[in-house]
């Protein structure tokens, strides 16, 4: 989908407020696997909508990041769908197509209206609201554009929520996605006075003993191939059983590959009963998104994910074909 093709996020944002103040009972949910930006987004969003006197489900199929067990309120995230007879509206947040949201078809097919959150090249235009814009950093982001068009002050807490999903999505303002406005808008939320140092304290210097456990048994095996160009890393049905570890354990892990100098792509295969969970990250022009859409996954140029509904080999000897085509198209 192509920039130009994007209704104008002003006349989305026009379009969602009436919404909103024209519904009652809300609908959110993220992306399976959710990251701090996802989580981050739908926090606040479900905040604005609670100062709004709305009802609001929060849903997330897999379970949440062990690094944002922090955030509070966190605990009215479910991964159970309501049983609400009457939703109104469903919003969904980074997802590229809906099904990315997991096995939410029964709530979206009773909502009266679905409005798409995303800032991912790969989203497509489902929704009856699109508010899409592939400049912003982050989700995040785009949430804090919104309490400014709908004349809500950020409260601290909200700011809390914003700030970890702009700081996880840019790789703490490393990613080229970073703007000015990116960091203009942190300095505003900044201003709200919520603890930052804190939030970076638990988001990356706190790790449980099973993610290191993970993480260790991921580098063990860490392979560098292509002459050097491709860092993968595998994680066994059996690392997982043997340190009671769950997908939430392995958030990270990735960026390791990249930090080995001549890396250009890192990637890591996670089994799963019957698929491999894939992640990616890369450096410069190669498009990792793009690979992870031929999968029905997505995310940023440079960090994407999917789920290969295919053994850990099988899925391992497609996506290596796919990474070394892109490094030829570099």
């Amino acid at each position: 989908m192509k920039r130009r093709e994007l209704p104008k996020i002003e006349t989305e944002f026009e379009k969602f407020k009436k919404l909103i103040f024209e519904n009652s009972v809300f609908f959110l949910a993220g992306h399976i696997n959710p990251d701090g930006d996802t989580i981050g987004s739908m926090l606040a969003i479900a905040s604005m909508l609670k100062r709004l006197d709305k009802k609001v489900y929060l849903f997330s199929q897999d379970p949440i990041p062990e690094n944002l067990s922090f955030m509070h309120g966190i605990s009215k995230i479910k991964n159970t769908l309501p049983k609400a007879a009457r939703i109104d509206v469903s919003i969904l947040l980074e997802c590229s197509v809906p099904n990315r949201g997991g096995k939410i078809k029964e709530v979206l097919d009773k909502s009266s209206r679905i409005v798409n959150i995303d800032h991912h090249k790969t989203a497509e235009l489902y929704g009856d609201i699109n508010i899409l814009d592939f400049a912003s950093s982050s989700t995040a982001e785009i949430i804090y554009r919104f309490f400014y068009d709908i004349n809500l002050k950020v409260n601290k807490l909200e700011a809390s929520y914003l700030y970890v999903g702009m700081v996880t999505d840019t790789g703490r303002f490393h990613f080229p996605a970073t703007s000015p406005r990116t960091h203009d808008i942190a300095a505003r939320l900044l201003q709200t006075g919520f603890n930052f140092s804190r939030i970076n304290d638990l988001l990356y210097f706190t790790k449980s003993y099973e993610s290191v456990k993970m993480t260790g048994r991921a580098l063990e095996n860490l392979e560098l191939l292509n002459g050097g160009t491709i860092a993968a890393m595998t994680l066994d049905l059996k690392d997982f059983s043997e340190f009671s570890a769950g997908n939430e354990h392995t958030e990270n892990i990735i960026n390791y590959g990249m930090m080995i100098p001549g890396v250009k792509i890192s990637v890591l295969f996670k089994e799963e009963d019957g698929r491999t969970g894939v992640t990616f990250r890369s450096k410069g022009n190669i498009d990792v998104s793009s690979i992870a859409k031929k999968f029905h996954g997505g995310g940023h140029k440079n960090a994407s994910g999917c789920k290969i509904p295919e053994p850990r080999l099988k899925a391992r000897e497609v996506v290596m074909k796919e990474l070394l085509r892109a490094l030829t198209l570099e």
